[in-house]
Parts: C-alpha cells; structure tokens; sequence
C-alpha cells in the first residue's frame, strides 16, 4: 500500500492511529516474492525517468480510452499487450545474475522487436484479417517472434508454472495426433498456430487483451490513486476507531478493512501485505496467537477477491464470459460474499471469548467521529463509481471518474493534497503495478487459443463428466482440484480464466446453470490462497506473523469454510444466486446464515458458552441440516437449532468441568 508522507503520525487524526513495521519498498518485495515474482531493477537516472514516462503515458492512454470510447481492437489490445511486454522485459530482468540497475543489451533487442510486432499487428490487422486463416511469410515470423517473447515475459514476471502450462499447451496443438484415445486430435502446424495466435483476435490479442485492457487495468489504476491519496489508511483507521474496542478487535478490523481493500486491489497476497502489517501486530497484540492472527487476515484478505462491487476484476471477467450484464453478477455475488464475511466475524468473535480475549483500551484508540470527519470524502469515489454501474454507465467510464474524484477529493484536507508529482507517480505505479497481471495476458490468449483450436475444452467436459460418472457432487471435486493444482503457479484470476473456458461447460452440462457454473468456479480459485501446502496468501501473513506457515495455512483452511461450501450451495440451491419466489429466497438465505453460525459454533466449541463435545456433535449435525438448504432439513434444523440455543442460553452460568477448553476450538 502506498502511504503517504502527507499522513505521517502527528499532523492529523486520520493516519497517525496505524502505524506500520514496513516500509512501501518492503511491502512491495513481499509481494514480489510471494507472488512469485523475481526482483525488479532499480533503474535511476534519464533510463528510469524514460521507464517512468512510458508507464505514465500508458495509465493515461487507456484512462482517455476509458472516458472517450475504446479505440479499434487492433489498436487497444496490441498497445495494451505490446507496451506490457515491453515494459516487463526492460524492468524484470533475465536472470538472478542479469544487471540489477541497467537494462542489458539483449533486453534492449527484446523490447525493441516488441515494438516491432505490436506495430506489425497493430498496422497490418485489417490485411490479415482479410486473409482470413493464409499467413504470409511476414505474419508468419512476427507470430513466432510474438509467442517467444510472450513466454520469455510471462516466464521473467511470474516464473516457471505458467510458462510451461503454455508451453505445454501449445505442444499439445502442435503434437495432437500422439495424444492418447479422446485427448487425440488431427494436429496443427507451427504455420497454423502461430498464424491463430498473432493474427486473429482470437488468441494472444482476445478476450483475454480485450478485458484487462477495458476493465481491469482501470480498476488497478483507481485503486493505485485511492492508496496515493491516502485512502487505504481512512480504510484501515475507521475499522480501528470503530472496532477496536470489541472483543478481538483487531482481528474485527482487519476482517472489514480487508475485506473492502481485497476487492479493489485485486489480489489476495497484496491485500495480505498492505492491511496485515498494521492488523497482524494489533491482534497479537489482544491476545491471538501469531499463526492464528496471520490466518484470520489471509481469509479476511482472500475475501475480498469474491466481494462487489468489484471482486478483484472477477465480475469483470466473468461478464464477458457469461454474456450476463455485470450488475446482475454483482447483485447475486453480494448474500454469497456477505455470508463469507459473517462467518469469519463469528469465527473470531467466538474464538475472542473462548480465550478470553479483550479488545484494546481505549485511550489507545483515536475518536472515530474525527476520523470520519478528516477522510469521509474516500468513500465519494467509490460511491459514485457504484451508482454509475448501477446507472448504466461502462466501467471503464466509471473507473476514470473514480480516479479524477478521488484527485479532487484529497484536496479537501491540506494534508492529503495529491500534487502534480503524486499524481504523475500515481500514473507510474498504476502501470508498473499492473505488470504482474498484465505479463500474463499474452499466454493466457496462447492457451486460450489452443483451446478454440483443438476443441479441448468439450474434451475435457467428457473427461469431468467421465471421472465424476455424472455425479455433480463429485465433478465440483474435480474442478476444485484442478484449480487448487493451477493456483498453485498462477494467480487465482488467471486460474479463473483458464478454467472458466474449461471447465464451466463441464458443470452446465451437468444441469448447473450458466452463472452458478462460473461463480463455483471462481470461487473455488480463491482455495489456493489459503489451502496448505502451498498457499501463498496465508504464508505471506505467516511472515508477517512470525508464525509457522504450515500451521497458519491449515488454521487458514478452517476460517475459511464458505469457500468449501458455497459451490455445493451455488450447484444445488438457485435460490441463494436469488433465482425463484422471493419466500423461497428468504428460506434459503435464512437457512444457510443460520447453518453458517452454527458451523462456526462448532469448529470453536462456543455458543452462548463452551459447549461440550456431544452438544458439538449435535452443533455439527444441525450445521449440515441447514447447509443443505431443503425444505425438509431446512425446518427440521430450524426447530433443532432454536432447541439446542435455548438449551445453551439456559445453562450458561453451569460450568462442566474441562471437557471443552479453549485448546479445544480452532488454534
């Protein structure tokens, strides 16, 4: 997160309640590093100023894009995946043993043939297209020259996994006659591939270019201007003020703040970095054992991923997928997320009082009324932004708005005044910012394309539905792991586009509709963040923490059941996507909220008080009862669950000796 020196403890309430251990240098390493992103060079000098104004002028490109109509296709996914490409490779360099503080000279050649066929593209797409499928011998080097340098980028920026998935794949196109029974298929030749990749809009330059051109970059850049005015410490220090006293209050705070931070920025690990080195030390601070505070603020960050409006670019995406406007998945996203939410303040609130832990005093605490008072006017931009989408208006348009509001904004308290340079700087980072996920798009389109080419994705529909016999249950298993093994190399958005073309077909054939199909899907991405044993989000927290990783992931896992149980819900109940009779939607939701309660009750052996270990197996029983969300179960819970919370209301001033100790909840 950016901070600004303009909030520096001392010259105002808002900004001096929350300090962080680390440095924006530091964050912005952790990041790299959990994100599996090699060191980028320090370039100073006229070479780091020329760097600078290209990522400027790139932000202000697609800003002006945004506000005045998207230019030909040709012309805004060639400069979008052109100057990505180039800017990687001139920043991230080859090796651990390449210059650190220049750019070598086999870099300066790879940027400058990157030039060369973004323009080719850019230039020659009318003729091309008119071709329709013949590639000349131009085409057909400046193809194989484009899919060298999208795999070198995407190999310096994110390292090895996605590299050779798409080497892989377009292996797979080359050699498809020596694939075993229905992986088999007649085979392309280099001509035919890289003549698909480069010069149709179909693969390196498609829907992939096309969304993180329009939409997502946008977002990246709104929210690099909210944390360089000062927002993302208003976010952070109102959740302070206002939580801070309750139970576990920091561990509160980061389940809020992190929850809103997580949906604009994008990514799980950065939402980790940025709100857990202020929230992490806070609930260790209360009482809350280290891996247990780095595994709260891991779930709490991953949430945001799933959260509108926004949803980390995911609504986005998903949009242009499914066809289905983004309002609609944003207005069936928001219960879902909700309920995620709710469940992670009962684990914490529970876990507070079943180890008699406080909330921090409060002469520490700064007064929330000054606080709201010295930064109300964050929330302006991000209203606006929301009521535009509501209204109609593109999300490009409503993110440049955003941007311009939150300017004007921070010019309403002298401390917070985004200058001429922070706003250059703002444009700079947004760019650079923005390589991590735009380093990826080209190979993304390149597996993408050999899909389209090869047909793989009705096969793999018929292996899902080969290996799961038709048992829908069982086929959201399949999905689940075979994006739990993709994210562990990839971010969950390109875990969510890849299986997105792959394997939603497979649950609609299924009888799972159209947008259930992708939420389970994009829900079940965001497992890879939290599931040992490789779980990047919670093993970022557990540096944070000082905590064993391990132990923070599986600890993770549990605070994060929603994520496990939602795409069975999304599958079977159509009600909690607020598809059927409104009294039937009010079922379903009652049902599953109340589920969600007692499914915490029960992984921290505390309702009303501890409870003892059969009335935690009766818990868990009632638990799956509301959880399934039928009628039947639904009003037998129901009945259960008032039964067994009088009971425990009742008797809870008796005391059972140790059968159930805090040592017994979730640690």
């Amino acid at each position: 997160m950016t901070l600004s020196n303009k909030n520096e403890p001392g010259k105002n309430e808002l900004g001096k309640t929350v300090e962080s251990s680390m440095t924006e240098q530091e964050m912005e390493k952790m990041i790299e590093q959990f994100e599996g992103v090699t060191n980028k060079r320090d370039l100073k000098g006229p070479l780091g100023k020329f760097i600078a104004l290209i990522a400027a002028l790139f932000t202000l490109y697609f800003m002006w894009q945004g506000a005045f109509g998207v230019s030909a296709p040709e012309a805004s996914r060639g400069i979008y995946v052109g100057i990505s490409m180039f800017l990687c490779l001139l920043i991230y360099p080859a090796t651990k043993k390449s210059p650190g503080h220049k750019i070598s000279v086999m870099d300066g050649i790879l940027g400058a043939l990157v030039i060369m066929v973004m323009l080719y593209f850019i230039i020659m797409y009318p003729q091309m297209s008119y071709r329709a499928g013949f590639v000349t011998t131009p085409d057909l080097i400046m193809g194989i020259i484009a899919i060298v340098l999208a795999l070198e980028t995407v190999r310096r920026v994110t390292g090895k996994v996605l590299f050779l998935v798409t080497v892989c794949f377009l292996a797979y196109g080359y050699l498809g006659p020596y694939f075993p029974g229905i992986l088999s298929h007649k085979g392309f030749s280099i001509s035919r591939m890289a003549g698909f990749m480069y010069s149709s809009l179909y693969g390196m330059f498609g829907s992939v270019a096309s969304i993180f051109s329009s939409f997502v970059f946008l977002f990246i850049t709104f929210g690099t201007f909210l944390e360089a005015s000062g927002a993302g410490r208003f976010f952070i220090d109102l959740p302070y003020a206002l939580l801070g006293r309750a139970r576990g209050g920091p561990a509160k705070v980061a389940v809020l703040a992190s929850g809103f931070m997580g949906s604009i920025n994008g990514s799980a690990t950065a939402n980790v970095v940025t709100t857990g080195t202020f929230t992490i030390p806070l609930m260790m601070k209360v009482g809350y054992k280290p891996h247990m505070s780095g595994a709260i603020e891991a779930v709490a960050s991953t949430g945001g991923m799933i959260m509108p409006p926004i949803m980390g670019a995911g609504a986005f995406i998903m949009a242009e997928f499914t066809g289905i406007p983004y309002w609609d998945i944003v207005v069936v996203s928001i219960i879902p997320a909700a309920l995620y939410y709710f469940y992670l303040y009962l684990m914490v609130d529970f876990q507070a009082q079943n180890l008699g832990l406080k909330g921090l005093p409060k002469e520490e605490l700064p007064d929330p009324k000054k606080i709201f008072k010295e930064g109300w006017y964050y929330i302006v931009p991000i209203g606006v932004i929301i009521y535009m989408l509501v209204a109609g208006y593109s999300p490009p348009m409503a993110a440049v708005i955003g941007c311009v509001l939150t300017v004007a904004c921070s010019y309403l308290n002298k401390n917070t005044r985004m200058s001429p340079k922070d706003i250059y700087n703002a444009l700079t980072k947004a760019a650079i910012s923005s390589l991590i996920v735009g380093s990826t798009v080209a190979a993304i389109g390149i597996i993408i394309g050999v899909v389209y080419l090869t047909g793989l994705g009705l096969k793999f529909t018929d292996i899902i539905l080969s290996l799961s016999g038709g048992f829908l249950p069982l086929a959201i298993v399949f999905v689940g792991i075979a994006s739990y093994a993709l994210g562990m190399g990839v971010t969950a958005t390109t875990s969510y586009i890849i299986l997105g073309v792959l394997a939603a077909p497979a649950l609609q054939e299924l009888g799972v509709g159209l947008l259930a199909a992708h939420l389970i899907v994009f829900w079940v991405t965001q497992i890879a963040n939290i599931n040992p044993p490789v779980c990047l989000a919670a093993f970022a927290a557990a540096a944070i923490a000082k905590a064993e990783p391990m132990k923070t992931g599986i600890t993770a896992l549990i605070f994060a059941q929603p994520l496990y149980i939602m795409p069975f819900i999304f599958a079977y109940v159509p009600a909690m996507l607020l598809e059927g009779e409104i009294g039937v939607i009010i079922r379903a939701v009652l049902s599953v909220t109340i589920g969600f309660y007692f499914a915490a009750s029960f992984f921290q052996a505390w309702m009303v008080r501890k409870v003892r270990f059969i009335e935690r197996l009766l818990i868990a029983g009632i638990a799956v009862m509301l959880l399934l969300a039928h009628p039947t179960t639904d009003y037998i819970g129901f009945i259960a669950a008032i039964v067994m919370f009088v009971f425990l209301f009742i008797t809870r001033d008796k005391t059972f000796g140790k059968t159930t100790t805090s040592s017994k909840a979730t640690t």
